[in-house]
C-alpha cells in the first residue's frame, strides 16, 4: 500500500468518524432536550392535578357552621363564602373537608399564587411550598366564570386586579393557564424550552347546585 492510499484511507476514515460523531452528539442533544421537555410537563401536569382536585372542593360546608353564607340579597345569595382571594395570579379558598365545623385542618384554607417566577401553594399558616419553577410573569393566569349557562366571565377589578367579594360569591368555574420555561440543556441561553397547560375547573359545591346565576 502506497503513501498516497494510506492518506486517502485515512482521510476517509476521519470523515466517516467525524460523522458519526457528529449525529451521536445530535442525538444525545436531543434526548436531553426530550428529557427535560418530559420532566416539565410532569410538573405542571402534576401543578394542575393537584389545584383541580382541592379547588373542586371550595366552599364545601357539609354542616353549614364553617363557612359565612352570601346575603339574601345578594348577586349570588345563601353561597358558602369559601373564596377569600381571587386574582389573575393568586387564588385563595377554604372548604371544610372532614365537617367538623371549622377549616383549620390540613388542606381546608389553601392559596395558589405566583411569586417571582416560582408558583406556591400554602396551606394555612403553614409555610408556603414551591410548585413549579421557571414561570415568567405572564405564565400563570386564573380566570373566573359564574355557573349561567353558557357561564360568565367575572373580570377582576380595582388596582391591583381582584374580584370583588359579590363576584367571588359568584365563582362556579377557574379556568387557569400555566406556562413554565426551562433552559435548554445545551444552549442555556439561546431559546428556552416551553411548556405549557391550561385547565378548567368546575367548583363542585356550586357548580352541580347553582344554575341560576
Amino acid at each position: 500500500m502506497s503513501t498516497a492510499e494510506l492518506l486517502v484511507a485515512s482521510t476517509i476514515s476521519l470523515v466517516l468518524l467525524g460523522v458519526a460523531a457528529g449525529f451521536f452528539t445530535t442525538q444525545q442533544r436531543a434526548q436531553l432536550v426530550q428529557n427535560a421537555y418530559a420532566e416539565s410537563q410532569t410538573v405542571t401536569r402534576a401543578f394542575t392535578d393537584l389545584f383541580s382536585r382541592e379547588l373542586r372542593m371550595a366552599s364545601y360546608d357539609p354542616t353549614g357552621t364553617a363557612l359565612t353564607l352570601s346575603a339574601l340579597g345578594a348577586t349570588c345569595p345563601s353561597v358558602p363564602q369559601g373564596f377569600v382571594e381571587a386574582t389573575p395570579t393568586r387564588v385563595h379558598f377554604k372548604q371544610d373537608l372532614n365537617g367538623n365545623g371549622n377549616t383549620a385542618d390540613t388542606g381546608e384554607d389553601v392559596t395558589y399564587y405566583l411569586n417571582g417566577m416560582q408558583i406556591m401553594r400554602q396551606d394555612g399558616a403553614a409555610a408556603a411550598m414551591v410548585l413549579v419553577n421557571g414561570v415568567p410573569p405572564s405564565g400563570l393566569n386564573f380566570r373566573y366564570f359564574n355557573c349561567s349557562n353558557p357561564p360568565g366571565e367575572l373580570l377582576p377589578s380595582g388596582s391591583p386586579l381582584a374580584l370583588t367579594p359579590a363576584y367571588r360569591d359568584c365563582i362556579c368555574k377557574v379556568m387557569v393557564t400555566l406556562t413554565a420555561q426551562l433552559a435548554d440543556p445545551q444552549f442555556a441561553n439561546i431559546q428556552p424550552l416551553i411548556s405549557a397547560v391550561e385547565t378548567e375547573v368546575a367548583v363542585r359545591n356550586r357548580s352541580l347546585v347553582n344554575t341560576s346565576f
